[in-house]
C-alpha cells in the first residue's frame, strides 16, 4: 500500500463533515422523542458504513460492494431526511461520492442519475408541492450531482492514470534491465563459450595425440580440466541471466490473459527481490496463466503479491468453472518439484463458488542452483 492509497483513506473521512445537517437538526430540537433516538441511531448507522467501507469495503473489486453501499446509504439518506422533515441533499452527497470513484465510468453514470432522481423524488415529497418544486429541485440537485458525483469520478481516473504511469516507467526500466542482462548473456556465451569450447576440443585433440608419458601432457590435461571447468562457469552464468523475471513474467501474463478475453488484477508491492527468488516467482506466474488460459474458462484472474519476513507468496484465483478437486497435471507437478528444490510449497484447490486458487509460497532468500532446475539447455 502507497503512502497515497493509506493517508488517501483517512482523507476520505473527511466526507463525513457533509452530515452536519444530522447534528444541526438534533441541537435546534427539529426531531424529538422517539423520532430522535431513531433519527440518531440512523445516522450512527449512515457513518459507521461509510467508514467500514473506506477502510475495508474498497478493497473489495468488482462493482458489487459499492452498488450495495450506493442503494443502502440512499435509503438510509432517505429516511434522514424524512424523520427530520426538511430538504436537503447533503445525505445523498456521500452516495454520489461512492458511486463516481467506485463504479466503472458506464455504471457510475448510471448510478448518478438514479441516486439525482431519487434525491430529486425526496425533495418534490417533501414540499408537499409539485408546481415549481421539480425546477427548484433540478436547479439544487443537478449541480451537487456533476460536482461530486463528477469530481469522484475525475479523481479515480487520474489515480488509475498515475499508477498505470508508474506502473510502465517500472516495466520500462525493468524491460532496459532484462535486454542488458540478454545481452551480456549474448555476448557471454559467443565469445567466451565458443572460445572455450574450442579450446577444450584442441585439449582433446592434444592429450590424443601427445605419447602417454610425453613432456608437457600433464599440463595440457591440467589445461583441458581448466578449459572445461570454465566452459560450465560460463554456461551457468548464461542460465542465470535467462531466468525468468518476475516483472517480465507478469508482463506477459497481462497481454496473454487480456488477450484471452480474462479480466486481469495484479496486485504486486512486494519490493526488491533477488534474482534466483524472482525467477522462481516467474515460474509460477507463467505456469499459473497457461492453466487459466487453457482449462479455466474463466473470465476474471487476479494476481496478489505479498511478504513477510521470511516468504513471498503469490495467490493466482480465477472464476472459471466449478471443478471437482483433481490429481494435479504434468505442469503442477512440475512446478511442485521446481518450489520444494528451493524450500517452497504450491498448493491448489478448487473453490466451492466455482474457480481456481494456486497459491506459491517462496522463500525470500533463494540459494539453490536454478540453472539445474531450468528446462532450457544453454549450449
Amino acid at each position: 500500500m502507497t503512502w497515497m492509497e493509506r493517508w488517501g483513506k483517512f482523507g476520505a473521512l473527511a466526507c463525513l463533515a457533509l452530515m452536519w445537517p444530522l447534528a444541526d437538526a438534533y441541537m435546534r430540537g427539529t426531531v424529538e422523542g422517539a423520532r430522535a433516538a431513531v433519527f440518531l441511531a440512523i445516522g450512527a448507522i449512515y457513518c459507521l458504513t461509510f467508514v467500514w467501507y473506506v477502510f475495508r469495503g474498497s478493497a473489495y473489486t468488482g462493482p458489487r460492494v459499492p452498488v450495495v453501499m450506493v442503494s443502502f446509504l440512499t435509503v438510509l439518506a432517505w429516511a434522514l431526511d424524512h424523520l427530520q422533515g426538511e430538504i436537503g441533499i447533503n445525505y445523498f452527497l456521500i452516495p454520489l461520492l461512492i458511486a463516481g470513484f467506485g463504479l466503472p465510468p458506464r455504471r457510475a453514470v448510471i448510478a448518478l442519475s438514479v441516486v439525482g432522481v431519487l434525491t430529486m423524488v425526496d425533495g418534490i415529497v417533501l414540499a408537499h408541492s409539485l408546481t415549481g418544486t421539480v425546477v427548484l429541485q433540478t436547479v439544487l440537485v443537478a449541480p451537487g450531482v456533476l460536482l461530486f458525483g463528477g469530481s469522484a469520478m475525475g479523481l479515480r481516473y487520474l489515480l488509475s492514470t498515475l499508477a498505470a504511469l508508474r506502473a510502465a516507467r517500472t516495466e520500462i526500466v525493468q524491460h532496459a534491465t532484462d535486454k542488458e542482462r540478454a545481452r551480456i548473456s549474448r555476448d557471454l556465451h559467443d565469445l567466451l563459450g565458443n572460445s572455450l569450447s574450442l579450446i577444450t576440443l584442441k585439449g582433446e585433440l592434444a592429450t590424443r595425440l601427445l605419447p602417454e608419458g610425453a613432456p608437457g601432457l600433464d599440463e595440457v590435461r591440467d589445461m583441458l580440466s581448466l578449459s572445461r571447468e570454465a566452459l560450465r562457469q560460463v554456461r551457468e552464468a548464461v542460465s542465470g541471466y535467462r531466468q525468468p523475471t518476475l516483472s517480465t513474467e507478469l508482463t506477459a501474463a497481462r497481454v496473454a490473459l487480456e488477450a484471452g478475453g480474462v479480466e486481469v488484477d495484479i496486485k504486486q508491492d512486494v519490493g526488491a527481490l533477488n534474482r534466483e527468488t524472482e525467477a522462481v516467482l516467474g515460474w509460477v506466474v507463467r505456469e499459473a496463466t497457461t492453466n487459466v488460459i487453457r482449462h479455466s474458462g474463466a473470465k476474471r484472474c487476479r494476481i496478489t503479491f505479498s511478504r513477510d519476513p521470511a516468504h513471498v507468496q503469490v495467490d493466482i484465483v480465477n472464476d472459471g468453472w466449478r471443478v471437482p478437486q483433481a490429481p494435479a497435471g504434468n505442469g503442477l507437478r512440475g512446478l511442485a518439484e521446481r518450489l520444494a528444490a528451493v524450500g517452497g510449497e504450491v498448493e491448489a484447490t478448487a473453490q466451492p463458488d466455482g474457480g481456481f486458487r494456486l497459491r506459491a509460497t517462496v522463500p525470500t532468500r533463494v540459494s539453490a542452483d536454478l540453472g539445474a532446475l531450468d528446462a532450457e539447455v544453454v549450449t
